[in-house]
């Protein structure tokens, strides 16, 4: 019954059709923000289990149904976009921008979002984990739509992203931060902190972590793998090594097996 689901959930693989209709679901909510408000297109679009950061990870329709709309303009747009070959799960991320409504004169602010979206057969898109960050500038805003092709299924293991963290966190204490990435990154992984222009490729990736000497650890709350097994994530907190029980921020890594191994190919971090 669950392969006859997953087969009627993804078209054959070369296909990127699920990544389409991903992002004409991202492209529909960021459509819903600016012509009504933020609040109201988050409370449509989020699962009702969905998270996001705010403080801490918040479950969002609960945190939002106790707000009032803020005063401001939020858009964004897809620019990448990838599902897993089961169909039911998948990766958004591109530039937001947000403009204020009170204060005309306010240069808007901008940043990258990445969301991961699950839906069950013949149901909905829906946002259930969503972090960002802020940059300095619209990158990416012109950048076209990426809409990766389907892969194939491969034998699921429920652990196998949990296990793929225990690794990469392995080789970050023993060989250092450039040392984990270097092993454990994809070829096209975008890697995105706070405060700084997305990073997409090993080299632009490469860039960032080479000089980052901080250890960190690492602590997942939450890793789900796709049906289809070819798909999964991790989210949760960090802190640095030398005081562990301050937590610093947020994360959300994407994984993929390529190769023989389980890669990064998203990897964003928030304060």
């Amino acid at each position: 019954m669950l392969a006859a689901s997953c087969a009627a959930l993804s078209p054959a693989p070369g296909s990127s059709g699920d990544a389409v209709s991903l992002a004409a679901a991202e492209s529909a909510f960021a459509a819903h923000s600016v012509r009504e408000d933020m609040r109201v297109a988050f409370l449509a679009n989020f699962a009702a289990d969905g998270v996001f950061v705010r403080k801490g990870w918040t479950p969002a329709i609960a945190d939002l149904q106790g707000r009032t709309a803020p005063p401001i303009v939020l858009d964004w747009r897809p620019a990448h976009t990838e599902v897993a070959a089961s169909g039911e799960m998948g990766l958004s991320t591109g530039p937001w921008k947000l403009t204020s409504k009170s204060d005309a004169s306010a240069a808007p602010a901008f940043g990258q979002f990445v969301s991961i979206w699950k839906r069950e057969p013949g149901g909905p898109w829906k946002v259930a984990v969503d972090i960002g960050i802020s940059n300095p500038r619209d990158s990416l805003w012109d950048a076209p739509l990426d809409a990766m092709p389907s892969g194939t299924s491969v034998a699921r293991d429920e652990r196998a992203v949990a296990s793929a963290e225990e690794r990469f966190q392995l080789a970050e204490r023993s060989s250092g931060v450039a040392s984990a990435y270097r092993a454990f990154a994809s070829q096209r992984i975008r890697f995105y902190r706070e405060g700084l222009d997305p990073a997409v490729g090993r080299d632009a990736a490469f860039a960032v972590t080479d000089v980052i000497h901080d250890q960190l650890r690492w602590t997942v709350e939450q890793a789900e793998v796709s049906r289809s097994g070819d798909f999964g994530y991790s989210r949760g907190h960090y802190a640095a090594a030398s005081a562990p029980e301050k937590v610093l921020g947020y994360f959300l890594r994407v994984w993929r097996p390529e190769n023989g191994g389980w890669r990064i190919v998203m990897d964003v971090a928030t304060s």
